[in-house]
């Protein structure tokens, strides 16, 4: 039958994981953090394995509103959305783990975050400017190199930031000139 199920329903496994996920968040408020998220973990996991990935998206979304500055949350999160095939939801989830990481000591989580983004859905322009961003101090080539390439496949307001964070990448008269036309680009078109 086409309606069978790969693995079979396990009852015992999917009440321990409901157990689990409703202590997880009474360990979370008493600011036990790792025993919450250890808790959040296999719930989640146990109910992924057997076939219930939104109940294990729904388990992280609770975890990482509880926990938003642990990394593993919206990587787990995001490891299901691709199991599931929704490559642009786990996207969305690290662009917005992301930016609980981009101040600060997390920096570097932050750019891994981006750039396994990056890596599922290469050139989305949110994930590659914010990218361009974080990695211009240590690594300024890097940076000009996403944002050229940004600047190929973006318009309108969205080429003017682009070219405006190039000019500040690289000021020079060429970026500058570049920055210019696409802020003004009437008063320099051509005949």
């Amino acid at each position: 039958m086409f309606l069978r199920r790969e693995k079979p329903y396990d009852r015992e496994s999917c009440l321990e994981a409901a157990a689990k996920a409703q202590a997880a968040p009474l360990l979370a408020r008493m600011k036990k953090f790792e025993e919450s998220w250890e808790s959040f973990r296999i719930a989640a996991s146990r109910h992924f394995a057997s076939g219930f990935g939104n109940k294990a998206i729904g388990i992280y979304s609770q975890a990482a509103r509880f926990m938003p500055r642990n990394p593993e949350v919206w990587e787990a999160m995001a490891h299901v959305y691709v199991q599931q095939g929704k490559r642009a939801d786990a996207v969305a989830t690290l662009y917005k783990g992301h930016g609980f990481f981009a101040h600060g000591p997390g920096k570097d989580r932050a750019v891994a975050m981006l750039r396994k983004a990056f890596a599922l859905e290469p050139w989305n322009f949110d994930v590659t400017f914010d990218l361009a961003r974080l990695v211009k101090k240590q690594d300024p080539v890097e940076a000009l190199e996403l944002l050229e390439g940004l600047s190929s496949r973006a318009a309108g307001r969205d080429l003017r930031k682009v070219r405006s964070a190039m000019f500040r990448a690289e000021p020079s008269f060429t970026m500058a000139w570049m920055w210019l036309k696409t802020a003004w680009p009437r008063t320099f078109k051509t005949a």
